[in-house]
């Protein structure tokens, strides 16, 4: 009895390609990397969603033409409202004073 001509090879292999194509294959597709595992090929599925991702004549969303505007306090970095001791001693706080 040997358990290697009971098992489906064919289907455990199938179920190991499906198991890199989740977790290797496909990530790798969606992040533009070439095919990390050439023995496992891409659904074809995979490879119209990529060729629409990188669509040159793909339409822009109106959202991502507008934004929020940029204030010169956010651009310029704000000093900290609460000073502390030592600062004092640099700056007078009026006319007359030393």
């Amino acid at each position: 009895f040997d358990i290697r001509n009971v098992l489906d090879w064919d289907y455990y292999l199938e179920r190991l390609n499906n198991t890199i194509r989740k977790i290797i294959t496909i990530p790798a597709a969606l992040q533009k990397v070439s095919n990390p595992v050439p023995r496992v090929p891409h659904p074809d599925w995979l490879q119209t969603t990529v060729r629409k991702m990188n669509d040159k004549y793909k339409q822009k969303s109106i959202k991502s033409m507008f934004g929020p505007k940029a204030t010169m306090q956010t651009q310029q970095k704000k000093p900290s409202a609460v000073l502390d001791i030592e600062d004092f001693q640099g700056s007078s706080s009026g006319p007359g004073r030393p």
